[in-house]
């Protein structure tokens, strides 16, 4: 299997339909399920951004995950990263609902809990099935 250049995996995200383009004085950019490729205009410079989990704001992926993007391209990595991060919420919610259960049992919380846990598996399925 070719692994792809930054470049190309640029072009990739550029030509892609569900991916949104941000075009702007300096530097273009490709959005797809929160992750964000970045090409400087100036210095031709590539960089993939990804939400941080505990913070706001875009921050520069790890090199594991370029390497990721070397293998599989644009649109398979982008959604192996993203079906990640659902499985983390979703670890996230299933404790904080067995700490309700165990503690408070506040039925609103556990309420608002397994709504989240709803939607993020149906967001998790929808993605499966691509």
């Amino acid at each position: 299997m070719k692994t792809k250049t930054l470049i190309e995996i640029f072009d990739e995200a550029n030509r892609d339909y569900a991916t949104t383009q941000i075009n702007d004085t300096g530097y273009k950019a490709c959005i797809l399920l929160g992750v964000k490729i970045i090409k400087d205009n100036a210095s031709d410079s590539i960089t993939i951004f990804c939400p941080s989990k505990s913070i706001n704001y875009y921050v520069e992926i790890e090199e594991e995950l370029y390497k990721l993007f070397y293998k599989k391209g644009w649109k398979k990595a982008v959604r192996e990263i993203t079906l990640s991060k659902y499985k983390d919420k979703l670890d996230r919610v299933k404790s904080a609902i067995s700490k309700e259960m165990n503690g408070n049992r506040s039925p609103k919380r556990l309420r608002i809990l397994k709504e989240t846990r709803g939607q993020i598996l149906k967001k998790y399925y929808r993605l499966c099935q691509k």
